[in-house]
């Protein structure tokens, strides 16, 4: 018998892959799962060639090496991206010598950047570790910039809104900042503070600025308004990278030294949206007929499943069904999404006949987040509202992959081998194949609703969106 073509291979190990996905898959079947999804979309970029780098030079030419090979194992480059990548690769492989550390990591998120697709960046967590900060931590609302979070000494700011960071207006700094994040303008104002909290990202946009100081021109709330001077603290000193909007909630970080910083909100009532970060959901009863249900994460906590948390707050059929479900999926970077698909298709069921889905989100809501608005709405059908702001991607992306480590300057990079299409439906084989059981053609996310957390609100406790659902 002649052979069969891969594309048709291909296309029998994704129908196969979706059948596994689709029975609940028992260990076997698990690992058989995975061990499918590793060889089509675990792509890895290749090890360094050539004996250990004897000096920094050679150490930075290596990371380029290895660097160069990304859209080789990135699928989500077009042909015009992979050039403009090649051009600035070969560009920092000139400059390599001459390149500070900063400027060297920031050619390297530049670089990535070109490829448009925001699971494709350099890590978060490389901007906070390789990148000296200000002792002040930033925010976006409606009204601007503000200061959420300071270090002991800086408490003073907190509340305040930055005018100008270096004599330019944040706004302008902001998209000036763009060239080394990838996506959708909803994404650059999510992960845009970490550019603007840095000395050495305003030096590279503007020369004259200092590499480790910045001179804020704020206002605060009385009106008053005063310039300060502000030295970075080392990355060392200052705690990890955590996922947009995370800040917003003054309950501490997992690293943050007790007493070493300071939240806005901190020792105040706070709204139900920024309680229990540290765990995967939080969920309250906000009247007899109200559930709220935060959705932190979209993965497993270490000893309880996810869609355990979630049935734990929906309550059994013998509880009456809730008038309204708020979901809220903003300050949520993503996770696994088939590990709360039978939840979100079981809220929609636990919904009142004649009740409402209040689907919540922002710029915050990402990845895997965006999928379970998608599935959210999909399943509880015309019950379902939107309210917030748009997500921050498109619903048609590039993701999975296995992350990648530069071997020396140890700089992260997110790779994406996998296509999703969440407003058509994704059926092609670039698509990520759980997709082919578990996918909806979502049409899209608009807020039916459009509204934003204010400052003013935020200030107080109230969180605006969550009201304006409400009401």
């Amino acid at each position: 018998m002649p052979k069969a073509r891969p594309r048709r291979r291909l296309a029998f190990a994704a129908l196969v892959l979706a059948g596994l996905a689709g029975a609940g898959l028992a260990w076997k079947g698990h690992r058989i799962y995975e061990k499918i999804l590793y060889l089509r979309y675990g792509g890895e970029l290749p090890a360094p060639r050539g004996p250990a780098p004897g000096d920094p030079l050679q150490a930075r030419l290596q990371d380029l090496q290895v660097l160069a090979a990304l859209p080789s194992v990135d699928r989500s480059f077009t042909s015009g991206a992979r050039a403009a990548f090649e051009r600035q690769v070969a560009s920092l492989r000139d400059r390599a010598g001459a390149l500070d550390e900063a400027s060297f990591f920031l050619g390297v998120a530049q670089a990535v950047a070109l490829s448009g697709n925001a699971h494709t960046n350099v890590d978060l967590a490389s901007w906070r570790e390789k990148l000296a900060a200000l002792p002040v931590r930033l925010a976006w609302f409606p009204e601007g910039l503000f200061v959420i979070r300071a270090a002991t000494g800086n408490e003073s700011l907190l509340g305040a809104r930055v005018l100008a960071i270096d004599g330019y207006a944040p706004e302008a700094l902001e998209g000036e900042a763009a060239r080394y994040f990838a996506g959708t303008r909803e994404y650059l104002r999510s992960v845009s503070h970490v550019a603007l909290e840095s000395p050495a990202v305003l030096h590279a946009l503007h020369g004259k600025a200092s590499t480790d100081r910045a001179r804020l021109r704020v206002r605060d709330a009385a009106g008053v308004e005063r310039e300060v001077d502000l030295a970075a603290l080392p990355a060392a000193q200052a705690p990890r990278a955590v996922k947009p909007g995370r800040l917003r909630s003054p309950v501490a970080l997992a690293d943050e030294a007790p007493g070493a910083w300071h939240a806005l909100l901190g020792g105040r009532a706070i709204p139900p949206s920024l309680r229990g970060p540290e765990h995967v959901t939080y969920a309250t009863a906000l009247d007899g007929r109200t559930l709220y249900l935060h959705l932190w994460q979209v993965r497993d906590e270490p000893h309880e499943p996810i869609a355990s948390r979630i049935a734990h707050a929906l309550g059994d059929a013998s509880t009456p069904p809730w008038k309204r479900i708020v979901l809220d999926l903003r300050f949520d970077a993503g996770g696994d999404y088939p590990t709360v698909y039978g939840a979100l298709r079981d809220l929609a069921q636990r919904l009142a006949p004649d009740g409402r889905l209040l689907i919540l989100t922002d710029e915050t809501t990402f990845s895997a987040a965006i999928i379970c608005a998608v599935l959210a709405k999909h399943f509880a059908g015309p019950r379902a509202v939107i309210v917030g702001s748009p997500v921050g991607d498109r619903l048609e992306f590039w993701a999975e992959g296995t992350p990648a480590t530069l071997p020396n300057s140890r700089i992260r990079i997110g790779v994406s081998t996998g296509y999703h299409d969440w407003a058509h439906g994704c059926r092609a084989l670039a698509c990520w194949w759980p997709n082919f059981y578990y996918d909806v053609a979502g049409g899209d996310l608009a807020p039916a609703i459009a509204v934003r957390w204010t400052f003013a609100d935020y200030a107080r406790g109230i969180d605006t969106v969550l009201e304006r659902a409400l009401r």
